[in-house]
């Protein structure tokens, strides 16, 4: 990997802000896009550095659309963060630092009525690609019919992640519907009797679907953070060029301070 596109795992941060005149200060808006799966602890995290951070006036502005959009969105510099949910490709634009915040499960999710106690990981790769398309060609599933493949729009880095991490790097099959958060893929399997999709271990950890097995280990926060789990993947923050000023205060207070890896914690899992 070029030094232009670097993952960094800490920041060490001096004077930032202008503490020497915190009263003076004005607001300063730390606007960030990208990845759906990382918002909701993008935005646990925002909360509670904007409440313990008063004095700094720090506000936040963020919107989702996709990892790819945070991406692009920080190269092109229309953010000051992009919000982004899988590891850099060499496709990337130059000139972007990625620093890792947390470590999530990719978990393979069905309706609640077909119970799928297990899936190999080449079961996956086959319903995932199409080779299997109907429920009666896997063991164990309750449904029958056809399999209602649920993926993730293009530029999605949870799809990234998972084609990468669990179908080793082959694609899903264009058959899939597509949703554009895993949030929508999560609704979309609860609705659908034949679906199957894959989300985070935050979606699946509210056991509002079936969440089976990955090779003989469930996914939930527990494996991925005890290293059972193989299906895990990143997020991070991603600036253009090595973060500075307000940028590089809140990812030093994300990769650093107890209070942010207490909110990790509760779903996710922190980078060690």
């Amino acid at each position: 990997m070029s030094s232009t596109r670097r993952v960094l795992t800490a920041l060490t941060v001096a004077g930032v802000l202008g503490a020497a005149a915190p009263a003076a200060a004005s607001a300063v808006t730390i606007t960030m896009s990208g990845a759906t799966a990382s918002y909701p602890l993008v935005s646990l995290l925002a909360q509670k550095y904007v409440k313990t951070h008063k004095k700094l006036k720090v506000k936040f502005r963020i919107a989702q659309g996709g990892a790819q959009v945070g991406v692009n969105d920080a190269a092109a510099g229309r953010v000051t963060i992009g919000n982004v949910s899988r590891d850099p490709v060499p496709s990337d634009p130059a000139g972007l630092d990625f620093y890792p915040i947390a470590k999530y499960g990719i978990c393979v999710v069905t309706n609640k009525s077909n119970p799928l106690a297990n899936l190999t990981q080449a079961q996956v790769i086959s319903i995932f690609t199409g080779k299997i398309r109907s429920w009666s060609q896997v063991p164990g599933a309750g449904a029958t019919g056809s399999i209602d493949l649920i993926s993730r729009t293009a530029g999605s880095g949870a799809l990234s992640s998972f084609q990468t991490v669990l179908l080793e790097g082959k694609s899903v099959s264009a058959v899939a519907t597509q949703e554009s958060s895993d949030g929508l893929e999560y609704q979309q399997v609860q609705s659908d009797p034949n679906g199957i999709t894959f989300v985070t271990n935050y979606r699946a950890d509210k056991r509002e679907a079936n969440v089976g097995s990955l090779n003989g280990v469930r996914c939930n926060r527990s494996t991925v953070t005890s290293g059972q789990y193989s299906g895990t993947a990143r997020f991070y923050e991603v600036t253009k060029g090595k973060a500075t000023g307000a940028a590089a205060s809140f990812i030093a207070w994300i990769t650093k301070s107890k209070a942010a890896r207490n909110i990790i914690s509760t779903q996710w899992v922190p980078i060690r």
